[in-house]
């Protein structure tokens, strides 16, 4: 019996704490205002190129800028400071993709534009989506699907 309520009360502070542990802390990066991002924060631009697999004439620059944003906005990194996807130059000639993404950052936070802005780190996020939609997909023909050539980034 004494063993038993020692057991029950040593689980009931257990509990206690966790409660009171989760209602008093909370993580920065949880709640975040895109408003204020906007409204406080500076715009990062970022460049680069790549190539398709297949340059059909039923892929335009919407669909490119399309899955660009699709990309970035789902980041878990980044998603939140994404604002936009450009196609500057697309030729169906040659395949090779000359784009513009947008981000708002933050003001001055320590290590953040070394890190997250970086743009090896920037690139290697769509690099990833692409050998992941490979991945996914490995019997789609490379010509039915707008595929990215990975090894093309710059």
């Amino acid at each position: 019996m004494v063993i038993t309520a020692i057991f029950l009360v040593s689980l009931l502070l257990i509990l206690i704490c966790l409660v009171l542990y989760s209602s008093i802390n909370t993580d920065e990066d949880d709640y975040w205002d895109p408003d204020e991002l906007l409204s406080s924060g500076s715009v990062h631009n970022f460049s680069g190129t790549f190539e398709l697999m297949c340059g059909l004439p039923h892929f335009s620059s919407e669909d490119i800028t399309k899955r660009l944003s699709e990309v970035y906005s789902s980041s878990p990194a980044l998603g939140r400071y994404f604002r936009s996807a450009e196609v500057i130059s697309f030729s169906n000639e040659s395949s090779t993709v000359i784009y513009q993404l947008v981000f708002s950052v933050p003001p001055s936070t320590e290590g953040f534009m070394e890190n997250n802005m970086n743009p090896d780190f920037i690139r290697n996020i769509l690099r990833q989506n692409i050998y992941d939609e490979d991945s996914l997909n490995p019997e789609t023909s490379e010509c039915d699907t707008l595929r990215l050539d990975p090894t093309s980034l710059t």
